[in-house]
């Protein structure tokens, strides 16, 4: 494994550098018709303007096909502007991967320019439940009012909870929900002629993934998942992308493995009859014994702390139901 992160830390992009002022400035072509912009790997601040995720794009005869939409209704006009410099075909879908803050925020924007939004059923859930105000709230305090101006909490127009097609153009667009794993809403885009997977967080690039909101268990059965349905481009929600089977095979594992180490760690600590607070304190330390590598991950002693304290309550409702 800990070849894997070696080469995932020689692949990150060194952070000392001047953030966009413009989501145009990171646009990409990945594929043909296929674009993205991309965000920085760190947590939201006002320097990196909340700008921490990908989102994506597919360019088609009959209009255009997004992928997420940023962290703030500011981010997600430059989104609208960025896909107006590639066409001036109408915006006709707007795929929501999972209600995160820093991928629907921006969901707005794409509205106006007359898109249709698609989501799982678990964002209305969650933007009924307090705990969206409180986040909201949250990003107000960091962000202040003139980042986060005109950020509306908004729903979809259509949900699945299992899977759906949308012909746009020449090209499918296949929208599965395999099964809870970052959230309780996961979705992917898969694009069958052409092999290319939009995995949302179901897959993380450059730093480790949150473990907060969703399921560690069931996640790793999305991820083999993902390794059955063998894309040759897979396009992360954070992260660079990732081109061919071996690749996307050894990021895909690394995610694996980073969830299970992190498991049998507060697993081990919960055993052991540590607290929860304990447990998230020494979440770190443990996971250096196992591979010291995590400490070169970007966000690894913010976020890992922050995944073991959810885990511990996680793992005790699993070993509960063992001895039942």
């Amino acid at each position: 494994m800990s070849k894997i992160i070696s080469l995932i830390i020689l692949s990150l992009p060194l952070l000392s550098y001047a953030y966009p002022k413009h989501v145009r400035e990171t646009l990409r072509e990945l594929a043909p018709n296929v674009f993205g912009v991309f965000g920085v790997y760190e947590q939201v601040n006002k320097q990196n303007r909340g700008f921490i995720s990908n989102a994506y794009f597919v360019v088609t005869k009959d209009g255009v096909f997004v992928i997420d939409a940023l962290s703030t209704y500011m981010l997600g006009r430059e989104l609208v502007e960025t896909i107006r410099t590639k066409t001036r075909l109408p915006i006709k879908y707007v795929l929501i991967t999972h209600y995160h803050t820093d991928h629907f925020y921006g969901v707005k924007a794409l509205r106006e320019s007359g898109a249709v939004i698609i989501a799982h059923p678990w964002s209305y859930s969650y933007l009924a439940d307090d705990a969206s105000k409180r986040m909201f709230n949250a990003r107000l305090e960091i962000l202040g009012k003139r980042l986060l101006k005109g950020t509306k909490l908004i729903g979809p127009d259509i949900t699945t909870s299992s899977s759906m097609v949308i012909k746009l153009g020449d090209e499918l667009f296949e929208i599965h929900h395999w099964c809870k794993a970052h959230t309780d809403g996961d979705l992917v885009v898969w694009m069958p002629k052409r092999k290319i997977l939009f995995a949302g967080d179901l897959v993380f690039g450059g730093r480790i993934p949150f473990l907060g909101s969703g399921n560690s268990r069931t996640w790793l059965l999305c991820l083999e998942k993902i390794k059955e349905l063998s894309p040759e481009i897979l396009l992360p929600g954070h992260g660079e992308p990732l081109y061919g089977k071996e690749d996307i095979t050894k990021q895909v594992d690394w995610t694996m493995n980073y969830i299970r180490d992190v498991r049998s760690v507060v697993r081990k600590l919960y055993e052991e009859g540590y607290s929860v607070e304990e447990a998230r304190n020494k979440a770190n330390e443990e996971m250096l014994k196992i591979n010291p590598e995590y400490s070169q991950l970007s966000v690894f002693f913010e976020v890992n702390p922050v995944n073991a304290y959810y885990l511990y309550f996680e793992i005790e409702r699993e070993i509960l139901e063992e001895q039942r």
